[in-house]
């Protein structure tokens, strides 16, 4: 993988966002089969015991005790068992979208793999189903926080190699233009202007900068300006109009907006939250 594919991935990964759908451990029944069937959510499992088969895009799939499989929201999906020594699996169903799109629209994602640490893997999936059948009213976001780690050890075991791109996005001129939002966060930043420095129509580099990061290119600079704000909140006492200022926003009433529609916080309140949990 290329060092601009690795900017990339690392880009979309910041944006993915996942929502747990169930968790659970058994062993199939004699009749688990399922038609292929386009899926709306994406499957993880994890077999422990025994065999099967399993379908994505007409291709069939034989994981073994060790391997996990990634299935991927979008593909036509079936399975059956193929004798009475049916699997035992650590399986869960999610959502995983960066901006409103999902992951498999972006990335090439293999669907099978050997685990290198299975005791590892049963953990993580041990805590994400025992979150998911909690009564506890924050075990949403260990879920969500659990998954998120699933995700990336499943990720993670894979050669990078084999994760690539699907958009059409991945030249250089893409990543020229992302350093050069970064780096001219502190000032205005106008479509006409990005559309003239990559030599496109407004109107298409919107819906193709879209089609890549899930996200148009004013909510994306604004994402990045608020993370910038969070930080200066963080480690300074500057005023919220000096910090609004150095991030880019015209004025502090939008500053303070946005913020509190990406964090549910206002400025001040962000900072006060900070202090206080430093003094814990």
């Amino acid at each position: 993988m290329s060092k601009s594919q690795d900017k990339m991935i690392s880009k979309y990964m910041s944006y993915l966002r996942v929502n747990l759908i169930i968790s659970a451990y058994n062993q199939v029944p004699l009749d688990w089969k399922e038609t292929q069937t386009n899926l709306t959510y994406c499957k993880m499992y994890f077999i422990e015991q025994g065999e099967g088969v399993v379908y994505i895009d007409n291709i069939a799939y034989y994981p073994k005790p060790g391997d996990m499989m990634f299935i991927p929201e979008g593909c036509k999906h079936g399975y059956s068992t193929i004798s009475p020594k049916t699997y035992v699996k650590h399986w869960c169903h999610f959502n995983a979208y960066i901006g409103s799109i999902p992951i498999s629209d972006f990335l090439n994602i293999p669907y099978i793999k050997s685990i290198k640490n299975p005791h590892k893997i049963i953990s993580i999936f041990e805590d994400l189903t025992t979150y998911y059948n909690s009564d506890n009213p924050f075990s949403p976001l260990n879920a969500q926080a659990t998954l998120m780690q699933l995700l990336s050890t499943y990720f993670s075991d894979i050669c990078k190699k084999d994760i690539s791109l699907k958009t059409q996005m991945t030249d250089t001129k893409l990543n020229l233009l992302l350093d050069f939002i970064e780096k001219n966060l502190h000032n205005k930043i106008t479509i006409d202007e990005l559309a003239d420095y990559m030599n496109l129509h407004p109107n298409y580099l919107i819906r193709l900068f879209t089609s890549t990061f899930g996200l148009s290119p004013i909510e994306y600079i604004n994402r990045l300006r608020i993370e910038r704000a969070k930080e200066l909140l963080t480690i300074n006492n500057e005023s919220i109009k000096l910090i609004s200022e150095l991030v880019g926003f015209s004025t502090p009433y939008y500053f303070s907006l946005v913020f509190k529609k990406q964090t549910g916080l206002s400025p001040k309140q962000y900072r006060q939250l900070i202090v206080s949990s430093y003094k814990k």
